[in-house]
């Protein structure tokens, strides 16, 4: 059977706009050897560094190793572990990550995705906090997961054209693994950004060199884009007494300086005698995202978010936005 070449180009960009993915490559499962930055007829490993140009043959019919791989999931509902195949995981993942209704490369870019935390999760082994099992089924802690029931309740008459296309996104990506120095990426995702990613040291602990600030401004055309919400003085200060506020003057006078990172998250809110992140701020008021301003108004704070999530790695709204212009998976995994 004659095999289809799939060639990935890579652009240098300005430095003030690259993504510095030096070492990031998504390899196949079969670790083929790679030669002078060219594979073999038979690799099935595409290099994302973005001066270099690899060319890669889809891998051969019947190779696909992750049909053989199986995942230890805990169902959030019921804390029971139940051992699933990866690729009917990861569908039921990219089911209740993203709309079934999106292109065809932005399915299979969250598929690559997931699939990928999914094999970080296998490698790091079983866990107590899951019951036994590598990973939970919530979304608040793992990845959301939806079983076929929910999935035809959530479909209806769709069912079967919906799991079949995001079948299918899965099959396409389910021999690749998104990898950084010989490492699996942690490839997160979020709903939308605040009109650009943000940089992982930023939400979390760590800085990661391909996680870093990618622009995604098509993420502010999107519905509910900036949301706004109120809140009366006495609850504003009663979210933050976890944080030790304690209310000792007029509430006009309690919000002191902020500072924002480049991507728009609140780094640092002052109220009263304390500070405050803006990933607590989120946290106390149950906010859509840390890119979040507050200021007093009328005897109440209104608190206004852009985004939604933590703004970190890949935007599914981008990854559509980014689909409809034409781009591939790998472009899509690549920009983000």
């Amino acid at each position: 059977m004659m095999k289809k070449m799939l060639i990935l180009a890579a652009f240098l960009f300005a430095a003030t706009a690259c993504v510095p993915f030096a070492g990031l490559y998504l390899r196949a499962q079969r670790r083929l050897p790679m030669q002078e930055a060219v594979l073999s007829e038979d690799a099935t490993e595409i290099t994302l560094d973005e001066n270099l140009t690899a060319t890669a043959a889809e891998p051969t019919e019947g190779t696909n190793d992750a049909q053989q791989e199986e995942i230890l999931v805990c169902m959030a509902d019921s804390g029971v572990v139940e051992e699933m195949e990866l690729i009917e995981y990861t569908i039921g993942v990219v089911a209740a990550e993203m709309p079934a209704l999106y292109e065809a490369e932005a399915l299979k870019a969250q598929a690559a995705a997931s699939m990928n935390l999914a094999r970080r999760a296998i490698a790091e082994g079983t866990s107590e906090r899951f019951n036994g099992g590598h990973i939970s089924s919530s979304s608040s802690v793992s990845q959301a997961y939806l079983t076929h029931e929910q999935m035809r309740y959530k479909w209806g008459d769709d069912y079967e054209v919906y799991y079949n296309k995001i079948k299918n996104a899965v099959s396409a990506v389910a021999p690749y693994m998104i990898m950084y120095e010989d490492e699996l990426c942690m490839t997160v995702f979020h709903a939308m950004s605040a009109g650009r990613t943000e940089n992982s040291e930023n939400v979390w602990v760590s800085a990661l060199p391909y996680l870093t600030a990618a622009d995604s401004s098509f993420d502010s055309s999107a519905d509910s884009f900036t949301v706004s919400v109120r809140i009366e003085a006495d609850a504003f200060a009663k979210g933050l007494e976890v944080y030790g506020f304690e209310p000792t003057q007029n509430a006009r006078h309690w919000l002191g300086e902020s500072v924002y990172s480049d991507s728009g998250t609140l780094l640092s809110l002052q109220v009263g005698e304390i500070t405050v992140s803006g990933q607590q701020v989120r946290s106390a008021f149950g906010l859509r995202s840390a890119a979040v301003s507050v200021v007093y108004e009328d005897g109440e704070f209104v608190l206004t978010t852009k985004g939604y999530g933590h703004g970190v790695g890949m935007s599914q709204y981008g990854a559509q936005q980014l689909a409809l212009q034409g781009k591939t998976w790998q472009e899509i995994i690549k920009h983000y």
